[in-house]
């Protein structure tokens, strides 16, 4: 009887340093993905309140989305996270595509903003389903209203 005592001890130590090591993995890989998700939302500000300095900039704005495409696609990811990343990526191909088409027809863009806020709306929330399926609770203490907003959309 003592041995199956020591036994299950041992396999109730393995499975809360497992269950550690995917909580860590995951909060790491939501901090490697956190500024460029505020770099997104800074070029999403900048289009909704100022679309003319935009248009202007365009092909900055262009380098900054293949500057963020890139990195995301180099961060070390588990495997929970492809779903979330394969969204992300996508409603970054539909900001590119807005910023591409900025100085031509509407319709088009519309419809591109439309398929970025529902990609966006589907990365932000597979990625709250990832933390709910782990015993992560996160709490943030003075956090201004500006980083609250990691769900950015488009106007």
């Amino acid at each position: 009887m003592k041995k199956f005592i020591i036994i299950f001890n041992v396999y109730l130590l393995i499975f809360f340093i497992l269950l550690g090591f995917c909580q860590n993995t995951i909060l790491l890989t939501i901090k490697d993905v956190k500024p460029y998700v505020r770099e997104i939302n800074f070029i999403v500000d900048d289009y909704n309140n100022n679309p003319k300095y935009v248009k202007l900039n365009k092909d900055i704005y262009l380098n900054r989305i293949n500057n963020i495409k890139s990195g995301l696609s180099n961060i070390k990811k588990p495997y929970a996270f492809d779903k979330y990343f394969k969204y992300k990526i996508m409603s970054i191909e539909k900001l590119q595509l807005v910023l591409e088409n900025v100085n031509k027809d509407s319709s088009n863009i519309n419809k591109y903003v439309q398929e970025y806020n529902k990609y966006n709306n589907l990365a932000q929330k597979e990625k709250e389903k990832i933390l709910k399926s782990t015993f992560i609770r996160v709490t943030h203490f003075n956090v201004s209203s500006y980083h609250k907003r990691e769900g950015a959309n488009l106007q």
